[in-house]
């Protein structure tokens, strides 16, 4: 196999079979739907488990401050809001600051993948320019 079959190899389309532009697909049992006043406010859970309340909550009372402002909501709303956001950043943060093994792993792989791609189409590129110098002389 030649480099340049490996690179078409390499370079594939992995797409959705049978989906269709524009449709989306169903979030699945790990979502809950709130409706408030017609509006549909989804909120997600982790692998095969529900969000818990508290950040259901926090999306509505979210919605509401976006759609009314903050003067529709009561003081203690406002503060289980802002706690809420408060812990999203914070927990967002000491993950970005701590990167564990997993972006390591990850960072290593992309990096051995980049190389070994940049080999590939070096070496490709090297045997076309060399049959085109032979054919130019020829």
């Amino acid at each position: 196999m030649d480099s340049i079959e490996i690179v078409k190899n390499v370079l594939a389309h992995h797409g959705v079979k049978g989906q269709r532009w524009g449709v989306r697909r169903s979030a699945g049992a790990s979502a809950v739907t709130v409706t408030q006043k017609g509006k549909k406010l989804k909120s997600t859970g982790g692998a095969s488990r529900t969000p818990h309340q508290d950040a259901v909550k926090a999306q509505t009372l979210g919605q509401i401050r976006k759609k009314s402002g903050v003067h529709a909501l009561s003081n203690d709303e406002l503060q289980a809001y802002q706690r809420r956001l408060n812990l999203e950043q914070s927990v967002k943060q000491l993950e970005v600051r701590q990167p564990g093994a997993k972006n390591w792993v990850k960072r290593t792989v992309t990096r051995q993948g980049n190389q070994h791609v940049n080999n590939v189409a070096q070496a490709g590129a090297t045997k076309i320019g060399k049959a085109a110098v032979a054919a130019a002389m020829a």
